[in-house]
């Protein structure tokens, strides 16, 4: 219903602006102190067009309507600019001045918001990233591949599953974008991966610490949005070959991607394969339960996988914007460790000889979009909405008499879950005046989760939750900015009763376990935060950000209750918990000059009845399981900083430091919060060889090594991980051929050969070490059809 609605005024409102303006001219030049032009990239964000600067360094946009515009300007070698622009009868030209900056950083606009009109909150602590940083750290996996960021982590289940972290939070906590949709697909398990294709980004802007207001409920710890290439220039046609090979899984990536744009129709498209095979790790044995158990080839047996997807994009590109539908599925079929699922032994532990197949017991995943996205002028302001849905289809095959259950209709399926989500997002932008604009939107979602197999862990529900948000921004000065806003959140969840047939030596008993009764919850309440940012000395910039979240509790965390394998436990949820508020203030001071840069961002943040899974002093009844682990709440802080910098003494060389660390402490029990990151820190160098430059490309050398402390500071059961260190080296080559750009990298992780432990890691609990030494190569081809 909510869908017909908005699809009406869309296309009532299509109609009205078609007709109803006339086309104007914006122009403008760039330049730099000096007065000399630069041939700078120029985007009008709300239209997604951009074009290049001539060697004069003018610049046109012709066939706008009325209205205020947000452009974009970057320039290598400078630093980047934004503006709102306000395009009238009045014809005006612009001049725009850029500063010298040699640091990669300063190379980024700020758009993180979900309506991307202006450089709205401002006061958070925002990092991004674009495709050239995703390609040059992927790891197989788009969580992996941002993981080097301070204040990111991942939780990683063997290879090609994992999930990210942001300042020690993950799960329901955070919320990932994927071109203004929230991903939905059972994110509460840490062994259920972030089912995002890393070739199909293209643009990541991650906001550390609360943003509830604009993102809703589950934006307590932040959020990351994804955001797919600009569209082509009009008549621009492009093809685009991306391939990657990993030595350690023997992984091979082909990606080839389709862009183009033939007068108001913009289209894109993309299909990618990945393959790979069981991963190595430094050790031939390792312990489970007190007995050692044996690592053959030092290879740990069904972790290949393989994975398919695609997305497809077509729409029209107006001067009153443009709207587009984006359709793509990711499918991956990934082997569990055999010692994950029921009670490893030498024997079921012992290699079949092929290290590519994928064997029971594994992870059948698919997830489908199909996202509607309209960006639309009204008068001088814009609204933008965003309509999805979303097939997430999870199946999870095991034998069942290594679960102490006999024969089953389900066969092989030990546990589906099929989750269709239905997403709608409004937002409308009104520009005040030269000093103020605001914000006001809604949110709502609609979820329905069904199940199958012989196991149990998460009943049939259906949930709905939504939520009304004002955002306003107000410049008190040039070099001063106040926002602030308030959101209201309601969320209801019917869940449905879950009757577990009892098994005797393999055989039905004939009896029934209530795992969970019928639970009907309803919750609501308010979100707030107010933030400045404040350019002080030229060279300083102070941002302040305090924010109160409140948090739904899932269904998960509600009615859970069976052995989750991925994570080794028996998992019992808490029908009766509370939602859950937070109060944190984030700080960030950045110190920047052309050569160098440094940021330091300090957090804390109160959490009240702050949900977690934590360790029962008991063992689970369930066979093929251990401890029990409940859901509960307490009171708790989180509080750390996170420091980076970039330094370029000289030309073409850089040195950069990421620093990281998370406190957390339990108020009721006076210890540390499960799962908590240690303190870890990332130095890395590179260096651009000139004397390569000119015909046969550029070159460029780096290496990185990262220190990662011990984690000492667990909870009750909880196990302490020693620290370790990490070498990465590598080399990469930009190469034209007849006008053909090529760009190659090969690279080495963990060259040491290093045996460690990650403290989030799931396999962590096996006893089982990381990855050992991993050669990478890569290989990218963009080529003009047109």
């Amino acid at each position: 219903m909510i869908s017909r609605y908005i699809l009406g005024l869309i296309l009532l409102l299509t109609i009205h602006i078609s007709f109803a303006q006339s086309s104007l001219e914006l122009k403008g030049k760039v330049h730099e102190d000096s007065g000399e032009p630069l041939q700078a990239i120029v985007s009008i964000h709300e239209l997604g067009k951009y074009t290049v600067a001539d060697p004069d360094g003018n610049f046109s946009f012709k066939g706008l309507n009325e209205g205020v515009y947000h452009l974009h300007i970057t320039h290598m070698g400078f630093r980047s600019y934004s503006k709102n622009v306000s395009v009238t009868q009045q014809r005006s030209e612009l001049y725009i001045i850029l500063k010298p900056s040699d640091i990669l950083m300063d190379a980024m606009t700020v758009e993180a918001n979900p309506f991307k009109n202006g450089p709205l909150e401002q006061s958070q602590t925002i990092l991004i990233v674009d495709r050239e940083f995703i390609n040059k750290n992927n790891g197989g996996t788009f969580a992996n591949s941002i993981e080097k960021l301070p204040g990111i982590s991942t939780i990683n289940t063997g290879v090609g599953i994992s999930k990210p972290v942001i300042r020690g939070m993950s799960f329901n906590r955070i919320v990932v974008n994927d071109r203004g949709i929230k991903q939905e697909g059972q994110q509460w398990g840490a062994d259920h991966g972030l089912e995002i294709d890393p070739f199909d980004v293209d643009r990541v802007e991650i906001i550390k610490g609360p943003a509830s207001l604009m993102y809703g409920s589950d934006g307590m710890a932040g959020v990351i949005n994804i955001s797919p290439a600009g569209f082509m220039q009009n008549n621009e046609i492009e093809l685009n070959y991306s391939g990657f090979y990993r030595s350690n899984n023997d992984m091979y990536s082909n990606s080839l991607a389709l862009d183009g744009n033939e007068g108001d129709f913009v289209f894109r498209g993309r299909l990618t394969t990945q393959d790979y095979a069981d991963y190595k790790i430094p050790a031939d044995r390792f312990s489970y339960a007190g007995f050692i158990l044996p690592i053959y080839e030092n290879r740990l047996k069904n972790t290949a996988g393989k994975e398919r997807h695609f997305s497809l994009m077509g729409g029209v590109q107006k001067k009153w914007g443009y709207s587009t539908i984006t359709v793509s599925r990711f499918a991956q079929n990934a082997g569990i460790f055999v010692g994950a699922v029921g009670i490893p032994n030498s024997y079921n532990l012992r290699s079949d000889g092929d290290f590519r197949n994928i064997d029971i017991p594994n992870q059948d995943n698919s997830h489908l979009k199909v996202i509607w996205n309209n960006s639309i002028q009204i008068g001088k302001s814009w609204m933008e909405v965003d309509l999805g849905y979303q097939k997430n289809q999870r199946e999870e095959n095991s034998f069942p008499h290594n679960q102490g259950v006999g024969q089953t209709d389900f066969g092989n399926l030990a546990l589906g879950l099929d989750l269709d989500v239905y997403t709608a997002n409004l937002r409308f932008n009104k520009q005040h005046n030269e000093k103020t604009q605001s914000i006001i939107g809604f949110n709502a979602q609609k979820s329905i989760n069904q199940k199958s197999g012989f196991e149990f862990l998460l009943p049939d529900f259906s949930s709905f939750q939504g939520g009304l948000f004002y955002f306003g921004e107000y410049k008190a000065l040039s070099n001063l900015v106040f926002n602030a806003g308030l959101r209201l959140d309601g969320a209801s969840h019917d869940i449905q009763e879950h009757l577990q047939p009892l098994y005797q030596n393999g055989r039905p008993t004939g009896e029934l376990d209530q795992r969970n009764p019928d639970i009907e919850r309803s919750f609501g309440n308010f979100s707030g935060s107010a933030g400045m940012s404040w350019v002080f000395m030229e060279n300083f910039n102070l941002k302040f950000n305090f924010g109160s979240a409140f948090r739904i509790p899932t269904p998960i965390e509600l009615a859970t209750n069976g052995i989750h394998h991925g994570n080794f436990r028996h998992e019992v949820g808490n029908a009766n918990l509370d939602g859950e508020r937070s109060y944190q203030f984030d700080w960030n001071l950045a110190y920047s000059k052309p050569k160098f840069l440094i940021t330091f961002s300090p957090f804390w943040g109160y959490f009240d009845q702050y949900i977690y899974l934590a360790p029962a002093p008991r063992f689970s009844p369930l066979p093929g399981a251990s401890l029990l682990w409940e859901y509960r709440q307490d009171n708790a802080i989180f509080s750390g900083f996170e420091l980076m910098s970039q330094f370029n003494p000289i030309k073409n060389l850089s040195f950069s430091l990421a620093l990281e660390y998370v406190h957390s402490q339990n108020l009721n029990t006076g210890l540390p919060l499960p799962l908590t990151p240690p303190f870890s820190s990332l130095l890395g160098v590179e260096y651009k060889l000139p004397e390569f430059s000119g015909p046969i490309g550029e070159i460029f050398l780096f290496a990185e090594y990262r220190s990662v402390s011990a984690q000492e500071r667990v909870d009750r059961n909880e196990r302490i991980t020693p620290g370790y260190h990490l070498l990465e080296m590598g080399l990469g080559w930009d190469l034209k051929v007849r006008n053909q750009a090529f760009k190659f990298q090969l690279s080495g992780q963990n060259l040491t050969n290093e045996v460690y432990f990650n403290h989030l890691s799931r396999y962590r609990l096996l006893n089982l070490p990381e990855q050992g030494r991993n050669i990478s190569l890569s290989l990218n081809i963009p080529v003009s059809l047109r």
